[in-house]
């Protein structure tokens, strides 16, 4: 019994790899969106059929996300989303470079960034603004050797701050 739950666990799985992947190369019909997520997508009513299949796949399984969130979370995402449209347009293509380097790294070197980022946080304002003038002020090379520099360190151990 337990072979066969586990084949057909298996077999459902791979049913719905293949069916992600035909969507990835077909689109999602707008038939085939949920009564919720066509609402959130109305204004994509017309041109959905000329939409790219990967742009049609992130767009529903945005709308997705974005019918399963309270109505905190709605504002929240809402407020990110106005800041973030206020952000112009070369600092935003710097932002998503940045982050794609970021998604290529190990997770160790994940963790040590968010890490460092946590112990920036709680330094107080005066200290954060002293440190980002600094870096500003640095030359081109002495930022590339810092870097560089940080990338070369071994993490610290959590209780060692």
């Amino acid at each position: 019994m337990r072979i066969r739950n586990g084949v057909a666990i298996a077999l459902l799985q791979v049913l719905l790899m293949c069916d992600l992947a035909a969507a990835d190369e077909q689109g999602v019909p707008w038939s085939a969106l949920s009564e919720e997520q066509q609402t959130v997508l109305s204004s994509f009513t017309q041109q959905w059929d000329t939409l790219t299949p990967e742009r049609q796949l992130r767009l529903s399984r945005g709308a997705g996300r974005w019918t399963a969130m309270t109505p905190r979370q709605r504002n929240a995402a809402e407020t990110r989303f106005r800041m973030w449209r206020e952000v112009p347009d070369n600092r935003r293509q710097l932002i998503r470079e940045r982050y794609e380097l970021y998604r290529q790294l190990s997770p160790a070197e994940k963790e040590r960034i968010r890490q460092n980022f946590k112990r920036f946080g709680k330094l107080d304002r005066e200290r954060q603004q002293q440190l980002r003038e600094r870096y500003q002020n640095m030359t081109p090379e002495q930022r590339r050797r810092i870097r560089e520099h940080l990338m070369e360190r071994k993490p610290r151990h959590p209780g060692r701050d």
